[in-house]
């Protein structure tokens, strides 16, 4: 079975599969791989790399982005298996560790779009945008369009992990979707503190 293709027919089967059969190994490769596809257009219409070179742009958000992924990786693994367990679940974190990249593998297949983008567009993917009203200097369908096909794929990811979840702890998808739902209120709660923490420590410095 290869889960770069069977996660989509027969995305159970292949989950069991990758628990079985693969190691945490197989997660660099599938994060470098979904890295290649699509990992370094986080910093699309970003602005952060102006002025460099077209390659000098690729290298640094994918090594930059490789990083976030594999760091994101443990940090979701241990989560995922933290919290549920305390939903009754009963996995480790090492079984976690080889189902979390599954979610990743739908996001490896945007990779001929976005290398056609890439191609068409150039370095212009990367610059912030002109338009304060228009968050992309890409044609606005073709903007449109992309997210559309990328929201789609991530949502399919999202039932992986969801998938994924409940089999490492032994209970239902819709559990697995409420450990996700759990791992995101606490990333947004720890958002707003820091953002008060950085509007506090802005305005006390006047």
């Amino acid at each position: 079975m290869n889960p770069l293709i069977s996660i989509w027919s027969r995305p159970t089967d292949t989950l069991r599969y990758m628990l079985k059969e693969k190691t945490a190994r197989y997660g660099f490769f599938i994060f470098f791989l979904g890295t290649i596809g699509s990992g370094f257009f986080v910093s699309a219409s970003t602005g952060l790399f102006d002025g460099l070179p077209l390659l000098a742009i690729v290298l640094l958000a994918f090594s930059s982005n490789y990083i976030g992924a594999l760091l994101g990786w443990w940090l979701l693994s241990v989560l995922y298996t933290w919290i549920g367990k305390w939903l009754g679940g009963t996995g480790t974190f090492s079984d976690m560790a080889r189902i979390v990249p599954a979610g990743t593998i739908p996001i490896i297949w945007l990779a001929p779009m976005n290398f056609l983008l890439l191609a068409v567009y150039g370095s212009r993917l990367f610059e912030a945008p002109t338009d304060p009203l228009i968050p992309t200097n890409l044609p606005i369908g073709i903007y449109f369009l992309t997210n559309l096909i990328s929201i789609g794929v991530g949502i399919y990811g999202t039932v992986i992990s969801c998938k994924g979840i409940g089999l490492v702890h032994g209970f239902s998808a819709w559990r697995g979707l409420g450990v996700l739902a759990i791992v995101f209120a606490f990333g947004v709660v720890l958002g707003v503190i820091l953002i008060f923490f950085l509007v506090f420590s802005l305005f006390s410095s006047f």
